[in-house]
C-alpha cells in the first residue's frame, strides 16, 4: 500500500477581531495551545489585511466595533476567495433573533455570548481547528496524488517517447545499411509491418518504365480478416485499380490521403475473382508520398484492420515516411551514380577503341612506306590517302570531345547571324551523304517551301542536323530508310529526322541525350563513334533557344528526333560572304617555326619548303628570339607551350623588335579555348590555329598576308 508523508504545521492560526484589548487577553488565554496560535486585531480593516497575509482556521468576530462593525467585516471576508469558506464565530454581549439571522446570512457558523465560557469556546474552536487540519491534510494528499499521477504520466510519456525513438533509430539503422534499391524497399516494408500497419504497399513510377512497380507486405494477423476460403492464398493479395487512383491523387496533391470509403476495393486477389464478402477487410488505408521528383515518383500505403492505440502515432508515421523517403532517394541516387560510373568506363573503353582504330592503319601505312622501293608513286599515294583519312577521323573525335568539354564549362561562343534553314539542311545533308552511300541507305528530304530564317551560328546549326543524320545512319541497317523533314508553326522551325532502324529501348529513352548514355553495343563496334553526338545536339540546340525530343516504340521500331528552333519567314534572303580565298603561292617568304616537338617542326618545315618558303626552326623561346634577330622572319609560327618562355612571351618579345613589328604571328597550339585565343590576341598574335591544323589554311594565311604587303607597297624592293 502506498503511503504519503503529509507535512504538518506546528500551529494552526485563529484570528480574533475585537476593539477591546482586555478581550484579546481573555481569548488568547483560553485558545492558545501548543498547536494553536491566536492572532488579534482591533478593527475590521486590520482583519481584512491579516487574512490577505495569513490563512486562519477560524475567525472570532466581535459584532459591535467602531467604523466597521462585525456584520460589515463578515460580509467583506466572504467576498474574498481566500476566506469565502472560513468559519466565522460572532462574539457579542447581546444578540436577538433578528441579529442572529443576519449573522447566519452572512456566513456565520455560531454565536457565543460574552463573557465567554472558556470550556464551551475552547471546544467549539477545537472542532473547527480539527476540521481545518483535516482539510489541509486532504489537500496535501490530493496534491501528492496529483504529483504522483503527473510523474507516472511523465514516466509513461518518456517510455513511449523512448520506444518511438528506439523504433525510429532501428528504422534508420536498417535503412542506411544498404544503398540497393530493392533491399531498401524490402526493409521499408519489414519495419512498417506490423509496427505501423497490418498491410503496407509501396508504389513506384519511374521514367522509362511504362508500368509502375508495387511491393506489398502484410502482417500474418491479417488472416483473421480474410475470407477463410482464401487464407492459403495470401501471397496473391495485390493492389487494385482503386489503389493506383488514390496513389496518383496523393502524388498530385503532395500530401497524405486517407481512404475510409470503398476500402474493400483497394486490395484484392491478383486473379481478379470476386466473393460475396469483402476480400481484404481494412478499416482505412493511408497514402503517403515518398518520392516526388520528375524522374521518379513514389507512394507508400498503410492499411489497418482496426484503428486503435496499439499503432504508432501520426508524428512517428510522418517521421518514418520522411526517413524512408530519404533512404529510397539515396538508394536511387547511388544507383544512378553507379550507372553513370559504368557508362563513363564504357565510354572510356570506346574512346580508346576509337582512337586505336585509326592508329592501326596509320602504323601499317608507315611500315609500308618504310619498306617500299624509292620512287614508288602508287604506294606513296595509297599510304598518304590512308594516313590523311585516318587523321581526319581522329580530328573529328578530338573535336567532339572538345565540344563536350566547352559545353560542360559553358564556354561555347556562338557566331550569331541570320541563317537560312535551307542552307543548314543542305550543308548537313552534304556532310552526311557519304554515310548513307557507304551503307546503301535510302535518304529523302521533305523541306518546307518557305525560306525560314534562324538567328544562330551556321556551323553549330549544321552540326546539330548532321549529328542527327549521322546517328540515324549509324543505327539503321543497310538498305534502311532515313527521312529529314522541316516545317514551321507559330514562330517555330521544326526539323524532324525519322529512321526505321534499331530503335531505342524504353528504359534508355529518358537518358538518350545524356553524356556517356548508350544502348548495348557489340564488341566489334561496327557502328563506330563515341556516342556523344546526341549530347552535343541537345546542348547546341538549347544554346540557340530551342529544344530537342526523341520517340521510339522500342527495339527494331526505328526512332524519330525532332528539333524545334525559334524562326521567322525570310522576306529578304541573307547574303553570306565567301569565306574561302583562292590558294596563292609566294616564293622566298621567310618563315620561323617554333615548337618543342621535333616531329612537328620537321614535318611542318618540309611542308612549307615544298611550297617554296624559306624556313628556319627553333625548339624553345630563347633560341627563337636569337634566330629571329638574324633571320628577320616575315612569318613566325609559334607553339604556346614552350620550355622557358611560352609562346605569348616570345610573341611580345618579337613585337618589341623594331625590324620585326610587321612579322605575321600565327599560334599553332593544342590550347584552343576562348581564354587562349584572348591571350594570343593580347600578345600580338594575329591568328590562333588548333593542332592538328589545316595546313592549306596556314599556307593561305601566309599568302594572303604576302599579297596585302604587296598592295600596301611593303614588298621587297619597295619603300613603305
Amino acid at each position: 500500500m502506498t503511503t504519503f508523508d503529509i507535512p504538518r504545521e506546528e500551529k494552526v492560526k485563529i484570528l480574533v477581531v475585537d476593539d477591546l484589548a482586555s478581550q484579546h487577553i481573555v481569548l488568547r488565554t483560553v485558545l492558545e495551545a501548543p498547536d494553536q496560535e491566536v492572532v488579534t486585531v482591533s478593527s475590521g480593516r486590520q482583519a481584512l489585511k491579516a487574512v490577505l497575509q495569513q490563512e486562519f482556521a477560524v475567525i472570532l468576530l466581535d459584532v459591535n466595533m467602531p467604523d466597521m462593525d462585525g456584520f460589515e467585516t463578515a460580509s467583506m471576508l466572504r467576498s474574498y476567495r481566500r476566506t469565502a469558506s472560513t468559519p466565522i464565530i460572532f462574539v457579542t454581549a447581546y444578540a436577538d433573533d433578528a441579529e442572529m439571522a443576519r449573522g447566519y446570512s452572512l456566513g456565520a457558523v455560531d454565536y457565543i455570548s460574552s463573557p465567554v465560557v472558556p470550556e464551551i469556546l475552547s471546544a467549539k474552536v477545537r472542532v473547527f481547528v480539527q476540521m481545518f487540519r483535516m482539510n489541509r491534510e486532504l489537500r496535501a494528499r490530493a496534491a501528492q496524488r496529483e504529483e504522483l499521477a503527473r510523474a507516472e504520466a511523465q514516466r509513461a510519456s518518456a517510455d513511449e517517447a523512448r520506444e518511438r525513438a528506439d523504433f525510429l533509430a532501428h528504422v534508420s539503422h536498417l535503412l542506411t545499411r544498404s544503398l540497393d534499391v530493392e533491399t531498401t524497399l524490402v526493409r521499408i516494408l519489414e519495419t512498417s509491418v506490423p509496427a505501423l500497419a497490418d498491410l503496407a504497399c509501396v508504389y513506384l513510377a519511374l521514367d522509362g518504365e511504362q508500368i509502375p512497380r508495387t511491393s506489398l507486405r502484410f502482417d500474418p494477423a491479417l488472416r483473421g480478416s480474410i475470407d477463410s476460403a482464401r487464407v492459403q492464398e495470401l501471397e496473391m493479395i495485390s493492389p487494385r485499380e482503386r489503389f493506383f487512383e488514390l496513389a496518383k491523387q496523393a502524388l498530385e496533391g503532395g500530401e497524405s490521403l486517407i481512404c475510409r470509403s470503398e476500402v474493400d476495393s483497394v486490395f484484392g486477389w491478383s486473379d481478379g475473382r470476386e466473393y460475396e464478402q469483402p476480400t481484404v477487410k481494412l478499416e482505412e488505408v493511408r497514402f503517403h508520398p515518398l518520392l516526388g521528383a520528375a524522374e521518379r515518383k513514389g507512394v507508400i500505403a498503410f492499411g489497418v484492420v482496426c484503428c486503435d492505440e496499439s499503432r504508432q502515432p501520426a508524428p512517428v508515421v510522418s517521421e518514418f515516411v520522411s526517413r524512408a523517403s530519404i533512404a529510397l532517394e539515396n538508394a536511387f541516387l547511388f544507383s544512378a551514380l553507379r550507372d553513370e560510373d559504368r557508362r563513363k568506363n564504357e565510354f572510356l573503353a570506346m574512346l580508346a577503341h576509337e582512337l586505336r582504330n585509326p592508329l592501326a592503319p596509320i602504323s601499317n601505312a608507315v611500315s609500308v612506306m618504310k619498306s617500299m622501293e624509292p620512287g614508288d608513286a602508287k604506294v606513296m599515294k595509297w599510304a598518304t590517302e590512308i594516313i590523311g583519312n585516318q587523321l581526319d577521323h581522329m580530328v573529328r573525335i578530338v573535336d567532339d570531345l572538345l565540344d563536350v568539354s566547352r559545353i560542360a564549362r559553358g564556354t561555347v561562343a556562338l557566331q550569331r547571324q541570320p541563317v537560312l534553314l535551307r542552307t543548314v539542311v543542305e550543308r548537313a545533308i552534304e556532310t552526311s551523304r557519304p554515310h548513307f552511300a557507304a551503307r546503301s541507305q535510302v535518304f529523302s528530304c521533305e523541306a518546307h517551301t518557305d525560306d525560314l530564317t534562324i538567328e544562330g551560328d551556321v556551323v553549330r546549326l549544321t552540326q546539330i542536323v548532321a549529328n542527327l543524320l549521322n546517328n540515324a545512319s549509324k543505327f539503321t541497317p543497310p538498305g534502311g530508310h532515313i527521312t529529314l523533314s522541316t516545317g514551321f508553326f507559330e514562330g517555330i522551325a521544326v526539323i524532324s529526322v525519322i529512321d526505321d532502324g534499331e530503335g531505342i529501348e524504353a528504359k534508355l529513352l529518358p537518358r538518350v541525350f545524356d553524356l556517356f548514355a548508350q544502348g548495348d553495343s557489340a564488341l566489334d563496334r561496327a557502328q563506330g563513334g563515341l556516342g556523344i553526338g546526341l549530347t552535343l545536339a541537345r546542348h547546341l540546340t538549347e544554346l540557340h533557344g530551342g529544344s530537342i525530343r526523341c520517340w521510339s516504340s522500342g527495339r527494331g521500331q526505328g526512332a524519330q528526333f525532332v528539333v524545334e528552333l525559334p524562326a521567322l519567314i525570310a522576306t529578304d534572303r541573307p547574303i553570306f560572304a565567301a569565306n574561302v580565298v583562292p590558294l596563292r603561292r609566294a616564293q622566298g617568304v621567310r618563315v620561323l617555326v617554333v615548337d618543342d616537338s621535333t616531329a612537328s617542326t620537321e614535318s611542318l618545315t618540309i611542308f612549307l619548303e615544298l611550297h617554296g618558303y624559306e624556313v628556319q626552326c627553333a625548339h624553345d623561346g630563347v633560341s627563337a628570339l636569337a634566330i629571329a634577330k638574324t633571320f628577320a622572319p616575315e612569318v613566325a609560327i609559334l607553339d604556346i607551350g614552350l620550355p622557358g618562355m611560352n609562346g605569348y612571351e616570345v610573341a611580345r618579345a618579337i613585337r618589341a623588335e623594331a625590324n620585326l613589328r610587321d612579322c605575321l604571328l600565327i599560334a599553332l597550339s593544342g590550347y584552343g579555348q576562348e581564354e587562349d585565343r584572348r591571350k594570343s590576341k593580347s600578345a600580338g598574335i594575329e591568328h590562333h590555329l588548333i593542332k592538328p591544323a589545316d595546313l592549306s589554311l596556314l599556307v593561305e594565311l601566309i599568302a594572303t598576308r604576302r599579297m596585302d604587303c604587296r598592295i600596301d607597297g611593303r614588298d621587297e624592293g619597295q619603300s613603305a
